[in-house]
Parts: structure tokens; sequence; C-alpha cells
């Protein structure tokens, strides 16, 4: 028996989800200089035992120690600082963070110490590495490879004791797996402790050291390597002997038909150019190659995601490719690779995911009969041996591998001439692997062409008939027959491509312009320019718009409404919302209507201010305990807030009353020259601290990962609930500021003043080009919002225009910039890949 200290133990865990057993009892050990593998099905408990033990789940019952300590709280946090790491399956980063601001999110600053600026050391982890990735671009438009080289280099950043790489290689071509078992075992061999998790049973032969198996949430044995082989584990894996032979080809010598399946001649498109194809029906053709050489553009062109040219012939018709839904129409059928972010609407059943596409087979005139999608969801699942309770079962509750039989099963309900599917096994189970060729294969039986984009190349050697080998876009080696094998494939691509570690990052005009239209400023420059047009409009039409008075009184209303948008735009980040505003402004100048009076004391009136600031702290708590402990949406629980706000108001000033210290209102609306506010410029001071924090700081880190990706920040250490409490609590404080300036304005008490405030900050933050799903968005749009709806009030009063005129250009305005704003985002992520 090895002496080898364990540098991970867990004891005894037992987890139970509503329903169901995740783990049972399983006692799972990690020894200093090892590569441990843990295998099993999808569903067998695997990811939810590491979840244990990276902190991001708390066991029901047992242990967990790291490093011969135990945790000291089920955190991702405390885990990750008493020296564990994880490379998840699905990677835990932000998509609405750049590269840069992922890493030092994922990267404590403790682990970062003495390495130079923020970009230098991230430069450093990546060149050590051999990952070129681009610091500044955003994480949502990365391609699933640059995503999991990031998520491996955030782990091995923090030089973890121990490592578990949970499905590492699921995106990877056969160079990038290689190179990675590499450094897995340089690792170990360094003293790092490692749990390997994959699928892919000849990687874990490659590289373990020992091999546990995990099956329905209990462990089934822990084995040496060499003590067991490849059949062994399979059939420990599912519980059964399993047939691990791919189902019979197609006859070599089979005629061709009159009519191919599919015909391409100089099919072209972004990355790949002039394919030349012609798919026989029953025939399954395989797509090779490194990563990046236009297989996944070449295939999303056959689906009408990307634009494409050239003649295709599907069935003897001639086509073009216009869009996904015309290709869906002429018979062609899509399994994409990432079923989660592609192809599933995960709160939806298993019954409504899988009729999704085909909703036409079940209606009449545009009414969808039930029972009949009753019946043929249920046959389309049963056909293909998906487990699940129930057709009303939520599709997330399945294991991955069901979760893909249900993709497929949706889109064989349309009876497809040709089936497309981009890595169908990606993160699949050894069983559910062998349903799902077994599939693949009865399709292209019935006389449907079948086309497999896979990184695999066992895979594409034991199910393909014929494989193509891309390369720059070009198929540049066609193998069939007994040349159809896994060194081949590999070889061919490998040879027939000089894989680029180093990108050109060198940017030129065009591409800074991009980068500046999708960027979180580009809204701002819009707005802003809104601004000045509608100022030398006003300017040139009308005397009066200069003045002094006129100006001053622009700045001190924009002031209060950019205060409060601040404020809306805090909560906005993280996904959520605040409808109390208005009413909490309000309440603020009810308060101050019976402290802040002529002839009171300073400490009296100081008394009123700090009961204001404890009312501003009450409401943001409140809201947080109705969102996050009470679980009720963010628009219905400050909603309840709102109305309960405006009756406070009105039941402590049922009417106007309480004039204020004109001393106090002369201080609030103090201005230099008469011209510009001091109001104002403290609105533009805060905006450009809070916009800095937001880039450069830890909070700012915080508030935009839990809006872009909550479950990934919680992943990363992000503590959440801090962090919404954050949110709403400094919302209610910056909206109290916006209330003590509208108190300066009107000079009174007035349950009714700020009501119009909440509608109008959320108007705003919208123009400022923040995005109502949290993660992105600017204080500087914010601040520039508030004044652009200032400035609209103010020259359509100028003009003698009536009132509704600044409703209908506020709706054009809202409705143009949310178009732009969301068809620049939309073409940046279309450039992913």
């Amino acid at each position: 028996m090895s002496t080898t200290p364990h540098q991970l133990r867990l004891l005894g865990v037992t987890k139970r989800f509503p329903g169901v057993v995740a783990l049972k009892d399983v006692t799972f050990e990690v020894r200093t200089g090892e590569v441990h593998a843990l295998v099993g099905e999808n569903g067998a408990g695997k990811s939810t035992l590491m979840g244990v033990a990276a902190g991001s789940t708390v066991p029901d019952t047992g242990t967990v120690e790291i490093g011969g300590e135990p945790l000291r709280a089920f955190s991702p946090f405390v885990s990750q600082r008493q020296g564990l790491a994880i490379v998840r399956q699905n990677p835990a980063v932000v998509p609405d963070l750049s590269v840069l601001e992922n890493m030092l999110l994922g990267v404590p600053d403790e682990f970062r110490a003495g390495q130079g600026s923020d970009s230098d050391w991230a430069h450093g982890v990546f060149e050590g590495l051999d990952i070129a990735l681009d610091l500044r671009a955003r994480v949502a438009e990365l391609n699933v490879v640059q995503r999991q080289h990031l998520e491996i280099a955030k782990a091995l950043a923090l030089k973890p004791k121990i490592l578990i790489l949970d499905e590492p290689t699921e995106p990877f071509d056969e160079a990038e797996i290689e190179r990675l078992l590499q450094r897995v075992r340089d690792l170990a061999v360094a003293g790092t402790a490692i749990v390997y998790i994959s699928h892919r049973l000849r990687e874990v032969e490659r590289v373990a050291d020992r091999i546990t198996v995990l099956r329905d949430g209990q462990v089934r044995g822990t084995f040496d390597k060499g003590t067991v082989n490849e059949s062994d584990i399979v059939r420990l894996i599912v519980g059964r002997d399993v047939d691990t032979v791919f189902p019979p080809k197609r006859p070599a010598d089979a005629a061709p038909a009159a009519v191919p399946a599919l015909r391409l001649e100089q099919f072209s498109g972004a990355r790949f150019h002039d394919i030349d194809l012609t798919l026989q029906p029953g025939e399954i053709i395989g797509i090779a190659g490194i990563e990046g050489n236009g297989q996944r553009e070449f295939v999303r062109a056959l689906a009408g995601l990307d634009a494409s040219s050239g003649a295709v012939e599907l069935k003897g018709r001639k086509l073009r490719i216009r869009n996904a839904a015309f290709a869906r129409r002429a018979g062609i059928a899509f399994v994409p690779p990432d079923r989660l972010k592609e192809s599933l609407m995960t709160r939806m059943t298993v019954r409504e995911n899988t009729s999704m596409g085909a909703l036409k087979v079940f209606s009449r005139f545009g009414v969808l009969n039930t029972a009949s999608e009753s019946r043929g969801t249920r046959a389309a699942v049963e056909r293909l041996a998906v487990k699940a309770p129930s057709l009303e079962t939520p599709i997330s509750s399945l294991s991955g591998g069901n979760q893909q039989k249900v993709v497929i099963a949706r889109q064989l309900l349309t009876s497809p001439h040709l089936l497309v599917a981009h890595e169908p096994t990606h993160g699949v189970d050894a069983g559910a692997r062998v349903e799902i060729y077994k599939i693949l294969r009865s399709v292209a039986d019935q006389g449907a062409g079948v086309i497999v984009a896979s990184s695999d190349g066992i895979e594409l050697a034991g199910l393909c008939d014929r494989v193509l080998v891309f390369s720059r876009g070009h198929v540049v080696r066609e193998l069939a027959g007994d040349d159809v094998s896994e060194h081949n494939i590999t070889e061919s691509a490998l040879t027939s491509t000089q894989l680029r570690r180093r990108s050109d990052t060198t940017e030129g005009f065009a591409q800074k312009l991009m980068r500046l239209a999708r960027g979180d400023y580009a809204p701002s420059a819009v707005v802003l320019l809104l601004i000045l047009l509608l100022g030398v409009y006003a300017a040139t039409t009308s005397a009066y718009y200069m003045n002094n008075f006129n100006l001053e009184g622009l700045f001190e209303l924009a002031a209060a409404l950019a205060f409060i948008s601040m404020g809306q735009l805090l909560v906005l980040l993280t996904g959520g919302i605040d409808m109390s505003v208005g009413p909490l402004a309000g309440l603020t100048t009810v308060i101050a209507s019976f402290f802040i009076l002529p002839g009171r004391s300073p400490w009296f009136m100081a008394l009123g201010f700090v009961i204001i600031i404890g009312v501003g702290i009450a409401v943001g708590t409140t809201n947080v305990l109705l969102v996050r402990r009470a679980k009720i949406t963010p628009v219905v629980a400050t909603l309840v807030t709102y109305f309960g706000l405006q009756g406070i108001s009105l039941l402590l000033r049922p009417l106007q009353g309480g004039s204020f210290s004109t001393e106090v209102t002369a201080a609030i609306r103090k201005s230099i020259g008469h011209v510009m506010p001091v109001s104002f410029l403290v609105a533009i001071t805060l905006a450009c601290l809070l916009e800095l924090g937001l880039r450069r700081r830890r909070w700012g880190y915080n508030v935009r990962a839990t809006g872009s990706d909550e479950p990934a920040a919680h992943r990363l250490g992000v503590k959440i609930n801090p962090t919404y409490l954050f949110a709403y609590v400094g919302c209610s404080l910056l909206t109290l500021l916006g209330g003590i300036l509208l108190m300066g304005q009107i000079g009174i008490g007035d349950p009714s003043s700020g009501v119009t405030y909440t509608l109008s900050s959320i108007t705003a933050v919208v123009l400022g080009g923040a995005s109502v799903y949290g993660g992105r968005g600017s204080f500087i749009g914010a601040l520039f919002g508030a004044l652009l709806i200032q400035q609209i009030i103010n020259v359509t009063t100028i003009k003698n225009l009536n009132q509704a005129w600044q409703y209908w250009v506020l709706g054009l305005l809202i409705l143009a910039a949310a178009g732009f704003y969301s068809k620049a985002r939309q073409l940046a992520e279309s450039r992913v890949g």
C-alpha cells in the first residue's frame, strides 16, 4: 500500500437533491503527485462530488480535507485558498467581462503579488502555457476552444496543490489534447495531486495512475493503472456488458444512388472555400482537421447559420441556403456542439424541447394539437431511449447524454434529408456515445445523408464511411474504405496544417472601429452626439436656449436624474431592477420636510439627514431580502417596495407641506457663474469614480460578473448575496442624493415628487447602453442618458411642442438604441470561431 500522503480526501460524502440521491457515502482520495481518474456515466455524480471538493456544493453528510486540513467552509473562495483549483466542463468564465478581467476575477490579488502590472502578469501566464488570447477581447466573443484555454489558465495561475480537470479536452483536437496531457504529467511529477474526469477512456488509460468508477452516486471500485482495460471500465461504468463496436458501415461496394442526398460545387463561406462534395443516401461523411481550419464554418453554413455561396443540391433539388429557417424547411437538420447555449431551453420541459423545432408537424392552421404533440414527442424520446421520469420533466434535470439525445430527437421529428452533427457526443459518457452512434447510423440507413464534424479521430474512424480533412479552409485529403483510420485522420490533419500558436493582434483602423462599436462606451459616444446635435439645433433656432437661467435649470434637473440613474444602473448590472427609486426620492423630500425647516438647529437638521440615510439602507436591505431570501423576482419585489414607500409618503404628507430652510436649499442649488450647478459637477465626478471602480476594482468585477453569469461568478468565489446587498443599498443611497437635489428644486415636501423618476432612470441607463439582462453598462452612459432626457424635455419645451413629443422621441430613441446595441453585440458574437 502506498505511503504517499493524500492531498485531497472526501470521506463519507452524501448529497441528496429533490427526488434523487446524487452521492451516497462516497469516499475518494488523491495522493500527492498522482493523476487519479474519476469516470462514470453522465449523472453518476462526478461533477457533484467535485463540486463538494471545490466548495460550491454543500454535502448533507461527509467531510473534505485539502492538504491534510479540513475544509474550513464550503465556499469556492475557501477551497481556492486552501490550495484547490478546478477546470470545469462548462468553463466558469463570465461572458460580459474581458479576458483580462476574467483572469483578475478568477485569480485573487495574493496570487499575483510582485508580478508587474495586471496585463504583464496575464501575458506571462499565457506565454508560459503557450496560449494566444487577446486580453481586451470580451469572453462572449471567444470560441469554445479559447474559453477552455482561459479556464485552464485561470486554474494553473493559482499554482494549486490539487487540480481538478473535468472533461478538459472536450473541445480540443488531437494536438491540443497531447499538449494538455503532457502538461498534466509534468504537474504530477512536480507534486500536484490531479483529479482527471473524462469520458474519453483512451486518455484516461494514457494519463491516470489510478481509476475510480462512480455509478449511480456510489463508488464501484478503485483500480491501479494496468489492472483493468477499456472494456472492464465500460462494464463498470454502465453496470452491464456493452457492445463497444461501432455499428456496421455502409457496404464499400454499394452502388451510388441516381439522386445523391447532397451535392456541393464550389461551396464557399467565411474561412472555407471551393468545397466539392457528393454525399450518397445512407452514407456518413466525417469532417476532420485542426481546430480553426474552416470545419466549424462549413457545417454552420450548411445549417444556414453562416453565409455561403456556390451550388447546393439536396435530394436533386437545387437551392440556396439563405438562413437557418430556410435550411430547416428544405430538410437540413443541425445538431450544434454546445447544447446548453445553442439548442436547449433549460427552463422548459423534455416535451417542449423535443417538439420546439417541429411544431408545424403537430399543428393545423397554426393551432397546436397537444395530443398529437405528446404522442409524437413520446415516440421520439422512446425511439432514442431518452431516460427521463416523464415528458414534463425539466430538461435541465437530465444528464448530458440524455439532453443530447433530446436535441437529436427534435431534429429527427422533421424527417430530414440531411443531418449535420457537430461534435454530437460532446460531454457524453461511454454508454450514451454507443447509443448516439447507433442513432446516427440508423438515420443514414433510412436514406438520409449524415455529416459528422468531430475532433475525435476514433469516433470518425469508427462511425464514418468517408472522412474529409480540412486545412486552411480547403479539403486537403479524402479518406475512404480501409484508409479511414484514427492514425490516418490524425496524421493527415497534422501534416497538412501548420498549427498557428500565435495570432497577429495588430489591429487596423477598421478593427479598432469595430472594437469600439461593440464596447461599453460606444453608446455613451452616440448619446453625447445626440445631446450636442439637439443643443446646436436649439441654439440656432431659439435665443432662449443659451440663456444662463435655462442652462442652469437643464444641468440641475439632469443632476438629480443622473444620481438616481447611476443607482438604477448599479442594480441593473447585477441582473436586477429597482422600481422603488422614484417613491424613495419622493420620500426623501417628505422626511426632510419635518426636519430641514427654517429656524431649526443644525443638529436637528442633521438628525433628519441621518434618518434619511437610515431609510435608504433599510429600503435597499428590504429589496435584497425580498429578492434573495423570499425568491421574488426583482420587478415584483421592488414594485412591492414602490407601493409601500408611496403609501408611507402619502400617510406622512397627504398634501404638499413643510417649506425647507432657504439656507439649505441655496447650498444644494449652488452654481458656478449661474450656469453650471455644483451638483452636476459632483455627478460628473462621481460617475467617473464609479466607472473607474467598475472597471478596475474587485467590487466592479463582482457586480458585473454576478449579472453576467451568476453561477459562474459563484464558482469563481464571488460572494453573491453580499454583492446584491452592495448593489441594492448602493442604489438606495445614490437615489437619496437625487432626492436631496429634488428637495432643493421643489422647496417643499411633496409625496408625489419622485414617482416619474423610476421610468426615467430606467430609460437613462438603457439609452446609456446598459443591458437589461445584467453584466454590461457604464456610469458615464447613465450620466449622459440622464442629460439626454433633460435635453429632449428642454428642447421640446422651448419649441412649444406638445408634451407628447417628449414621449415619442424618447420611445423612438429607446427602440433605436436597443436595436443598435443588440445588433452590434450579435455581430460581435457571430464572429466567434
